[in-house]
């Protein structure tokens, strides 16, 4: 069961979009093209990795990727400046984008 503050957290990171309308290569084309991956896998891994963003903001603990999720991230880290929310009220330290 998620808390309030949870709750607010999964919602920005569901309301984020990955693919920004009218983008010339769009994110989820890329980590697709890049990875030999269908367009319906790279959006499976895209909402993996949606989840694993949640976990490190809420776990308390340090959490790993899958390999997947990992190419999510590090392409995340280089395509684009955007985040897929505003951290407050976690530290910098609980988010590990």
């Amino acid at each position: 069961m998620m808390n309030a503050e949870q709750a607010v957290l999964w919602q920005k990171l569901e309301r984020f979009a990955f693919d920004e309308p009218g983008a010339a290569s769009p994110f989820s084309a890329r980590l697709a093209k890049e990875h030999d991956w269908s367009r319906p896998f790279a959006a499976a891994v895209i909402e993996e990795y949606r989840r694993f963003v949640f976990l490190c903001c809420v776990a308390g603990h340090p959490v790993c990727p899958s390999e997947q999720v990992d190419q999510v991230w590090h392409l995340h880290l280089t395509y684009s400046l955007s985040r897929p929310f505003d951290p407050a009220p976690y530290s910098a330290s609980d988010v590990a984008l």
